[in-house]
């Protein structure tokens, strides 16, 4: 009776199991380093911190979300520190495109289907003052370039688009689907057959309870 009840009931949590390992989990977003500096004239700027996304292509447009889990940047102008921590994607809009590319090793910016009407410009700012307050930017298409402003004055930089923004911090590790499966199997199956050996009663355990009848 216990065999009978015993078996079934393994076989059922190794398939429980397996089921588990096979379920797709949601990718984990990678940490970038931003490390940028630029001048204009007598001012200068930098941006430097971090940016979390999940390792992906990603089109920005017209209020689609945002990849960008974390912002924990600090924008300097002129010597001056803010502290910018989401970004602002209102300035995405009509045919404008903007396109993150986050890979185990790079964060890359570039835009396309931008033009005077259809902006395809990002922020990172403040949630507290949002554009209102200091922040960062990059834009295109009409001047495309980089921008730290502070409400005292505003650094500008040209750039060329596609820009790598961001280097990943460590390189994420995902064990094979195959594998999982092909150690869940075997580990199943070695248990299970462990167990019928175990219970399955000798010859002369039979022969005996025969006797005793």
């Amino acid at each position: 009776m216990i065999k009978n009840r015993l078996i079934p009931t393994l076989a059922l949590a190794g398939a429980t199991s397996l089921a588990a390992m096979l379920t797709p989990v949601a990718a984990k977003a990678i940490t970038y380093t931003v490390n940028r500096s630029w001048s204009n004239g007598s001012n200068n700027a930098s941006l430097v911190g971090t940016v979390d996304v999940p390792i992906g292509s990603y089109t920005i447009q017209n209020g689609t979300p945002n990849p960008f889990t974390n912002v924990n940047l600090t924008l300097t102008v002129n010597g001056t520190p803010f502290t910018l921590n989401t970004a602002d994607t209102s300035f995405i809009y009509g045919t404008g495109q903007f396109l993150v590319n986050a890979t185990s090793s790079t964060l890359t910016f570039n835009t396309a289907n931008a033009n005077g009407d259809n902006a395809a410009d990002l922020f990172f700012v403040n949630s507290s003052t949002g554009l209102f307050g200091s922040l960062y930017g990059i834009l295109s298409p009409s001047v495309s370039g980089e921008v730290g402003a502070s409400t005292l004055v505003s650094v500008f930089a040209s750039v060329s688009f596609p820009v790598t923004f961001g280097i990943a911090q460590t390189a994420q590790q995902v064990p094979e689907p195959a594998s999982l499966f092909g150690l869940g199997v075997l580990g199943t199956l070695g248990v299970g057959s462990t167990l019928k050996r175990k219970l399955k009663p000798s010859k002369s355990a039979e022969k005996e309870t025969t006797k005793v009848g």
